[in-house]
């Protein structure tokens, strides 16, 4: 049976040359940017994706809007957080106080040879 197997003529396998550059396996954040300013491109240097110019304009300018409206809320946050806490320092110490004058009031002191007890 091997005897019926014959090779093609001229099915001499040529030398690799052609190659592809795999990207990265995951996501990519695109924290490198690279802007050409002769094509007028926006370039990510890591995963080397090409950007229209407004349509990353614009979402830079919305996470920008996101991330001050996210700050405001925090300090909004933080300034009621802060008001929360002088509250209850100035209630603790009026209930000290309360605290303070109620045992003075149940535990009179008892002077015995000039002594207070």
């Amino acid at each position: 049976m091997a005897d019926n197997i014959r090779p093609f003529p001229g099915a001499e396998v040529p030398e690799q040359t052609i190659s592809t550059e795999r990207r990265p396996f995951g996501f990519c954040a695109h924290e490198k940017i690279t802007l050409d300013e002769h094509r007028r491109t926006v370039k990510c240097t890591a995963c080397d994706k090409v950007f229209d110019p407004f349509t990353f304009l614009q979402s830079e300018v919305h996470r920008l809007q996101d991330a001050w409206e996210r700050h405001r809320q925090v300090r909004a946050s933080l300034s009621e957080l802060v008001e929360r806490v002088d509250a209850l320092k100035k209630e603790e110490a009026r209930l000290k106080a309360r605290v303070k004058t109620a045992k003075a009031k149940v535990e009179p002191s008892i002077d015995v040879r000039n002594r207070s007890l």
